[in-house]
């Protein structure tokens, strides 16, 4: 069933009266008609399922036909703390990331950072990108994205983390499996993903003071966005986010 996330001010008196450009998008792109069904949800934790009565190009309104818990997400919180990339990089990281139930995304300024700034208007296109994502994904509530900071405030907010994780290349150390050992299932998790340029040294030095935890992601140099997907699946998979492995029977 097709999935929309809404705001608090269109659900009223037991009904849900759609923005203008999902009106276009369930008669234009999903064809759907008076008397289909979507799901809707608030970003409360609950989902409706709804019966559609008006579906035009300006205008769609349905009714709703029952609540129920939203699912979807993780128990564990995790934070990418993901350094500014170019935009297509970035927002591969957004989709990607959602998918694999990233709680809040926070981008940072490093040292080798070359996107320095981000507009509004920019940050208003991720938002929409992370709400098609968890859309798509069955996401129940939408991942937080917050205005770019730098590296040294992301080292202070991460601090108060069950477990704050950063990688780089020349860690030499421990994978992401060791490092997260005694968590549980809920726990909060910060993970810093350096940039293009990898971080400096000397964010690495000041980074284990904070609190950081420096892990290798393997012997071969990983893009930064590829880092991001990896070391996020990762954590997800040891925590239990990701189901069992499967054994594999094989024939002799």
């Amino acid at each position: 069933m097709h999935r929309f996330f809404v705001d608090h001010e269109q659900i009223m008196d037991g009904r849900v009266r759609f923005r203008e450009d999902q009106a276009r998008q369930l008669r234009n792109v999903l064809r759907l008609r008076p008397g289909d069904f979507v799901t809707i949800l608030d970003n409360s934790g609950e989902a409706c399922h709804v019966r559609l009565e008006q579906v035009t190009r300006e205008q769609a309104d349905g009714h709703i036909e029952a609540r129920f818990a939203a699912g979807g997400e993780p128990s564990v919180r995790l934070t990418l703390y993901q350094s500014l990339l170019n935009r297509e990089k970035f927002e591969w990281v957004l989709q990607k990331g959602t998918e694999l139930g990233v709680a809040r995304f926070v981008p940072v300024i490093t040292r080798r950072t070359l996107v320095r700034s981000v507009g509004e208007d920019k940050l208003a296109r991720w938002r929409r990108i992370l709400t098609e994502a968890a859309e798509q994904s069955g996401r129940g509530r939408l991942p937080e994205l917050l205005a770019p900071i730098t590296f040294e405030e992301a080292l202070r907010r991460s601090k108060s983390d069950a477990r704050s994780l950063i990688a780089w290349e020349k860690a030499g150390g421990p994978g992401v499996t060791p490092a997260l050992a005694g968590l549980s299932a809920g726990a909060a998790i910060a993970l810093h993903i350096g940039p293009e340029g990898g971080y400096d040294e000397e964010e690495i030095l000041a980074a284990r003071p904070a609190g950081a935890v420096v892990v290798s992601l393997g012997p071969r140099i990983l893009r930064t966005e590829t880092a991001a997907v990896v070391a996020t699946s990762i954590v997800m998979h040891v925590l239990g986010e990701l189901g069992e492995l499967e054994q594999v029977d094989r024939e002799s």
